[in-house]
């Protein structure tokens, strides 16, 4: 059993620096988290006691991050320093490297789970400080080499199912109508595979900060119509049904319109894989300055064990149907954060699951 732990989260955006410390309270409940908000406050807290792990953030006034992290390393201090960053500022990369820091974690992808294992693992790092080197052009090889092996891959795959798909349609006046299921199970195996690869790119490219995005003003009520409507056949023939509690008035946010749409169908499709054969129920609500939208499922729910994991990549609970690789929420979670807006997840084992998030009213 791990003995309690005492972090230090020096961020200095009020909401961000809030979002981190409920993060590290999911994901590692054997924490005291402490804040501080500026250099000052945190060498203050510094002054007062010690802890067992400090995140910084990479835009700490009056400097930098880095700055104040090669400040902490000056003073002759060992403790793990965890830096939150965008990993695609190489140079921003570089000179945390150069200050000291023990390990990175990024921005988009501060999910409890994920935070709670890089704050353990910097702790175990800690006492290895010294001796280990970390070489950003190394790591940085590493991850270009794998986009492009992914890119390669992704390209080769897709030549072969596009010529299956063309094969598949030409034979569709040739075969006998008993055979015209086997067409549809190859077209539903084609669909798979490239939703699959397209998961793939848009989770890595999110992981480089560079999923392509063009916002505008967008009539969220529209977006989500015609959601309810390009699933409506699917969670018919599941035995369900969907249906979208909008006005007929206009409701704009700023927002990439096809995102938007791959964000609920990403959670749309996660009803119809946990909770197929109920009903699907969708609500857009003004909030201040935002646009929340549900999509309510009334299907099994998710166990309270299993809630801070929902949006973790590669992850799917113990109750989930075979199938997939776990990114569907993962990259909805990404495409939500791009906006910045908010996603999370309500539920009560046995009485459905509701997901909700939100998006900036375009002006705001």
């Amino acid at each position: 059993m791990f003995a309690r732990l005492f972090i230090l989260v020096v961020v200095a955006d009020s909401t961000q620096r809030q979002g981190l410390c409920r993060a590290i309270g999911l994901g590692a409940q054997d924490a005291d988290v402490v804040e501080a908000s500026d250099a000052d406050d945190a060498r203050r807290k510094l002054a007062a006691r010690t802890f067992d792990c400090v995140l910084v953030d990479q835009d700490l006034p009056p400097s930098n991050g880095a700055a104040f992290v090669a400040e902490l390393r000056a003073t002759g201090t060992s403790t793990p320093i965890v830096f939150v960053c965008e990993l695609r500022d190489e140079e921003v990369l570089q000179s945390a490297v150069d200050a000291g820091v023990t390990d990175f974690i990024p921005r988009h992808d501060l999910s409890p789970r994920r935070l709670a294992l890089r704050i353990r693992f910097a702790i175990r790092s800690g006492e290895a400080f010294h001796e280990t080197t970390l070489s950003l052009t190394a790591a940085t090889a590493a991850a270009h080499a794998r986009d492009e092996v992914l890119a390669v891959v992704s390209h080769d795959l897709r030549g072969p199912l596009h010529a299956i798909g063309l094969a598949s349609e030409a034979l569709r006046d040739e075969v006998r109508p008993e055979g015209t299921r086997y067409l549809a199970a190859i077209d539903r195996a084609i669909g798979r595979a490239e939703r699959l690869i397209a998961d793939l790119l848009d989770a890595t490219a999110l992981e480089n900060g560079g999923l392509p995005m063009t916002r505008s003003a967008v009539n969220i009520n529209a977006v989500v119509r015609q959601a309810v409507a390009d699933h409506e056949l699917a969670v018919q023939e599941g035995g369900g049904h969907i249906q979208a509690t909008v006005s007929r008035d206009p409701l704009l946010v700023s927002a990439d319109r096809e995102r938007v749409l791959q964000v609920l169908s990403n959670l749309i499709g996660n009803s119809l894989k946990h909770a197929r054969g109920t009903a699907i129920d969708l609500a857009v609500e003004r909030r201040g300055g935002s646009v929340a939208i549900s999509v309510t499922d009334h299907g099994p729910g998710i166990p309270s064990s299993e809630l801070p994991h929902v949006f973790d990549r590669y992850w799917s609970g113990k109750a989930a149907r075979r199938g997939g690789a776990g990114l569907g929420l993962a990259i909805a979670k990404g495409i939500v954060a791009a906006h910045g807006g908010e996603i999370g997840v309500e539920s009560v084992a046995g009485r459905g699951a509701r997901f909700t998030f939100t998006l900036p009213l375009a002006g705001a």
